[in-house]
């Protein structure tokens, strides 16, 4: 008896703790006006591309090289 209440005792502290990690771990929501570090994003698949975001040529470009006054991201999570 003793063995089997150790087991479950180990179990649930595993489960405890595996979900206090997750939590712990998740990052907080972006707010409204969060500035966003030096991102690299890849080069435009085309001219056009580069010229719609303002850009003088296709290649790497950060939030900083496009010509708008604002500048919506959309992030996804893909993990």
């Amino acid at each position: 008896m003793n063995r089997t209440r150790m087991s479950m005792v180990m179990g649930c502290l595993a489960l405890v703790l595996l979900f206090g990690a997750s939590a712990l771990a998740a990052e907080a929501e972006p707010q409204v006006g969060q500035t966003v570090g030096s991102v690299k994003f890849s080069k435009p698949m085309s001219i056009e591309n580069a010229k719609y975001l303002g850009l003088g040529k296709p290649a790497e470009f950060t939030l900083q090289d496009i010509k708008a006054p604002y500048v919506l991201v959309e992030q996804m999570n893909t993990t």
